[in-house]
């Protein structure tokens, strides 16, 4: 198959010209977060999925095999839809656990029952904490700001990263 025109972005990645994903960002970020916005997400949903699959984009343009025989925003459309989709599915699945763990303790209403689970989610409380105090010092700065409600960007500036690339790199790494 031919090469599609936007393959010179492929090859600018492969080259290291990571200028071209400012324009990728102009072009294609907006209706990706407004599919998704209309398919249930927010704009933080969207852009960590859109930040996906620049990811993808960027490892598939690490292939020298790879060929673009595609417009980039019907690839990354794709990509987006498909991980936006995946979300949903796991976000459905959930809900149904949490629906059916509901309905298993109301049956459970004894007090010692009750008194174990305490303990138990004191302990898994506990793992949790001891398992977050062996993160460095600026990881721990970084979720404790993303759980405080603070979108990324504003994070950014707070602990004196480029942009919110840089933390969105830095929770996912």
């Amino acid at each position: 198959m031919r090469a599609h025109a936007d393959q010179q972005i492929i090859v600018a990645l492969r080259n290291g010209e990571f200028g071209v994903l400012d324009q990728v960002y102009r072009e294609h970020a907006p209706s990706i977060r407004n599919w998704i916005v209309r398919n249930n997400g927010t704009s933080d949903d969207a852009q960590d999925v859109f930040q996906d699959a620049i990811i993808a984009l960027h490892q598939k343009a690490n292939d020298p095999n790879f060929v673009l025989t595609c417009p980039l925003g019907g690839l990354l459309f794709s990509v987006c839809r498909n991980k936006w989709l995946n979300q949903l599915r796991k976000k459905n699945k959930e809900a149904e656990v949490r629906v059916w763990a509901a309905e298993k303790y109301k049956e459970e209403s004894s007090l010692v029952s009750l008194l174990e689970q305490v303990e138990e989610e004191q302990i898994r409380q506990e793992q949790l904490d001891h398992t977050f105090q062996q993160l460095s010092e600026l990881c721990q700065k970084l979720l404790r700001l993303l759980i405080s409600g603070l979108s990324s960007a504003e994070v950014a500036v707070q602990l004196g990263m480029t942009d919110a690339n840089t933390v969105y790199r830095r929770k996912n790494a």
